[in-house]
């Protein structure tokens, strides 16, 4: 009997790291479609503003 509860605990070791990559793959390609939208006019202003400003601090 202990050999067979091994083996379900493996299994279930092995389907928490299958639901965890794929978790971390879902999210990496939502972020990666994220920064691949375009900015709008206010956006794109804020983000230049960002680097001058630290450009100026440096």
């Amino acid at each position: 009997m202990p050999a067979l509860q091994s083996g379900w605990i493996e299994l279930a070791v092995w389907a928490l790291l299958f639901l965890v990559l794929q978790a971390w793959w879902l999210t990496a390609l939502a972020r990666r479609r994220a920064l691949a939208k375009p900015l709008s006019e206010a956006e794109f202003r804020q983000v230049l503003e960002r680097i001058w400003i630290s450009r100026s601090r440096s």
